[in-house]
């Protein structure tokens, strides 16, 4: 289901994408042959019509020299069908599932770049090669499971078939419910600083300027500001004079508020 990965143990497996990965298998004069499976792109969500490319290189026994095998690599390009729609030579596909797969290729002989150490996309040859003639087109073809192509020099390419594949990713995450706990801490403590009512207050200490029976008095003077929260703030802010001051003085602010 949607959002719902398969559990197992403590992993969880989503399914990212899939699509189908047809099956090639290129034959030397020689006898000698080299089968590959991958995956091609789906270029349509709907029908699954795929593009991809394969490259092969030939057996080091037929071209000892290094430079003579590179130059006869053989390289495939084209599209895949699970089910397949033709019109005229023109290949597309009419269903997602694979009930009638076939692939629509250009085949070509030369430097496919398989040991040039450079990077290349999965899914395209390179274009550079074909423009510069080091990769050269030998024919285009369509083919259905057990169907082959033979080359001028011998060489046969036969599709043998397609299978599913999937790409899935796996999660493990050990620190899961601490990372959960550590956030509903942090939530807490945002809630709670929301709800806590903020309060400044001023306290001035002088002496009085005139002295009375012999002893010099000192005046307080307290004075306090709500940032949120106004109502009640004066009831409250009677409560702390009396706190810090007295009873006698808590009622004397009264009577000057008054």
């Amino acid at each position: 289901k949607v959002n719902h990965p398969l559990r197992v143990g403590s992993d969880r497996v989503y399914l990212q994408g899939h699509g189908f990965a047809p099956t090639f298998t290129v034959t030397w004069p020689t006898g000698e042959t080299r089968t590959e499976t991958l995956q091609f792109a789906p270029d349509d969500a709907t029908t699954f019509l795929s593009s991809g490319a394969m490259r092969f290189d030939p057996p080091g026994g037929m071209f000892p020299d290094a430079d003579e095998r590179r130059k006869n690599q053989i390289a495939i390009e084209g599209l895949f069908a699970p089910t397949a729609a033709m019109h005229g030579t023109l290949l597309s596909s009419a269903f997602p599932a694979m009930l009638d797969p076939a692939v629509a290729i250009d085949i070509y002989k030369g430097d496919a770049g398989l040991d040039t150490g450079s990077p290349q996309s999965l899914f395209s040859l390179n274009a550079e090669l074909i423009n510069q003639g080091r990769l050269v087109k030998q024919d285009r073809v369509n083919l259905r499971p057990g169907e082959s192509t033979t080359l001028a020099d011998g060489t046969e390419i036969r599709f043998d078939g397609a299978v599913d594949f999937v790409n899935l990713q796996v999660s493990h995450d050990p620190a899961q419910q601490w990372v959960l706990v550590s956030a509903l801490t942090m939530m807490a403590g945002l809630l709670v600083s929301l709800l806590v009512k903020r309060r400044r207050v001023w306290v001035r200490v002088y002496p009085a300027g005139t002295v009375s029976d012999g002893e010099r008095r000192t005046v307080v003077e307290l004075g306090g500001l709500a940032r949120t929260d106004q109502a009640g703030w004066g009831d409250e802010f009677d409560r702390l004079v009396a706190r810090l001051l007295g009873h006698d003085a808590a009622g004397r602010a009264e009577e000057k508020n008054a």
